[in-house]
């Protein structure tokens, strides 16, 4: 059933230049088809409560200790907060953060982790903390502060090894600003300044393992996915439709399904006889290939996809054979990445093999998968080239079962009916490892798209 006039879509059009206007079709909130619409945000809110908790309770301990870090402090501030607390607070009400927030994780021995909040603006009804500090009526020579109640605390816990949110090599483990480490260094004196440490294999160890119950919410993102590069797809008119028209389909449809996206979205078109076409002015025309690369974020779980579609020329009923076959060849690289995925090996070499297994079969392939799921670009391996200073440790990590990758490669293929013009097909598929390899989250794509005609309508 269709979804129509939710409070994202009921927009109203404005006088404004007449140039403008020209740009836009209409200010109509796009049609969402029928599929997958998502679970009300109530739910969506409440589960992801669950889940945080879930986490914290069976992961953080294991992952602190597994680093050697018996006090993790996030130092977090409005308009600034920390990436990994998304995956830590109860989430059934959004805090901005605080003025200046100090979110102390600490491993006393016990079979659990002691979680201790000071700050401001601190979360009503939240399961989460066992101990919560306001600072937002203290005294002090500059009026209420976060760093005598901060002091305090660390000289209590004692801690011997403090983990902090700074990394040169990975994004989500580098939340903690130049400015705000100062605050701390000088809250907590020399002293234990000294026993400070980076948090990132704690983070990667916390982030990258998924709980058993995750997947089902995963799969819901990976459908929404699926919905939407099928959708942006079927609503093409060739000869009428632009890339931007299809971008903007997009975006409408994100805000009618309440979900969200985590990068601009990648559309191109391949056609006989010219370049790669990338430019939102692009008209999709009879005989193009069009790729799609579409990723999602939906209760906190990010999705990345490519979908593939050939427009049919007059006369047509199917793509011909030639690009028939380089869709063929680019599922076949995915089929070698198959063969060579498992828990334990680096990611780069992960690229390596498969690109040989693929040389073995005679493709012309290359392979850049990469950890998703929390970030759409993980935290955890990647099957790139191991070159730290643009990827960071994330290519040395090894595979991990349950956790998450973007399956993404292509295959350069020469079609006869284009005259042997050589083109790249790029196909991406979120997959989990399990301990005997790597298995596809929802159906990969198994043929290309058919726009146009009575076949998609």
């Amino acid at each position: 059933m269709k979804r129509t006039q939710t409070r994202h879509t009921m927009r109203r059009c404005y006088p404004v230049v007449a140039g403008v206007l020209a740009l836009a079709q209409s200010c109509a909130p796009a049609e969402v088809d029928e599929g997958p619409t998502g679970r009300p945000l109530r739910e969506r809110a409440q589960i992801r409560s669950e889940l945080n908790l879930a986490r914290v309770e069976q992961l953080l301990l294991p992952a602190m200790r597994a680093a050697d870090i018996d006090c993790w402090i996030i130092m977090s501030r409005e308009f600034n907060k920390d990436f990994v607390l998304e995956y830590i607070e109860d989430n059934r009400e959004n805090t901005p953060g605080g003025h200046r927030n100090a979110y102390i994780f600490f491993d006393d021995g016990s079979d659990s982790v002691r979680k201790i909040l000071l700050g401001t603006h601190l979360p009503r009804g939240s399961r989460l903390w066992d101990e919560m500090v306001s600072y937002h009526r203290g005294e002090g020579d500059q009026g209420p502060s976060l760093a005598p109640i901060l002091r305090e605390k660390i000289q209590e816990l004692n801690p011997r090894r403090i983990g902090i949110n700074e990394s040169r090599t990975n994004p989500m483990a580098d939340g903690l600003t130049v400015e705000m480490k100062k605050f701390l260094v000088d809250a907590i004196g020399p002293t234990y300044a000294r026993r400070l440490v980076s948090a990132e294999p704690l983070i990667v160890e916390f982030l990258d393992t998924r709980l058993p119950e995750e997947m089902t919410y995963f799969r819901e993102a990976a459908e929404l996915s699926k919905r939407i590069h099928w959708g942006v797809l079927d609503m093409i008119t060739p000869g009428k439709t632009t890339l931007g028209d299809m971008r903007w389909w997009i975006y409408d449809t994100l805000a009618d399904l309440d979900i969200d996206t985590w990068y601009f979205h990648g559309l191109r078109v391949h056609r006989e006889g010219s370049e790669r076409l990338d430019a939102d002015s692009t008209v999709v025309m009879p005989g193009d290939i069009v790729n799609n690369d579409i990723g999602v974020v939906y209760m906190g779980f990010h999705t990345d996809y490519k979908g593939t579609g050939y427009v049919l020329k007059p006369g047509e009923t199917a793509a011909p054979e030639g690009l028939q076959q380089a869709f063929a060849n680019a599922l076949r690289v995915q089929d070698a990445v198959f063969e060579v995925a498992r828990a334990g090996i680096p990611g780069h070499e992960i690229k390596t093999l498969s690109e040989e297994v693929c040389e073995e079969w005679g493709l012309n392939a290359s392979v850049y998968s990469h950890s998703t799921g929390v970030g759409g670009h993980g935290v955890g391996a990647w099957m790139n080239p191991a070159w730290p200073d643009r990827y960071g440790d994330r290519t040395l990590l090894p595979l991990r079962v349950g956790a998450v990758y973007a399956l993404e490669s292509h295959a350069l293929t020469p079609v006869p009916e284009w005259g042997d013009q050589v083109i790249s097909i790029n196909t991406e598929e979120d997959v989990v490892l399990t301990e005997s390899g790597y298995q596809y989250v929802v159906p990969r794509q198994e043929e290309i798209r058919i726009i146009g005609g009575a076949a998609n309508r």
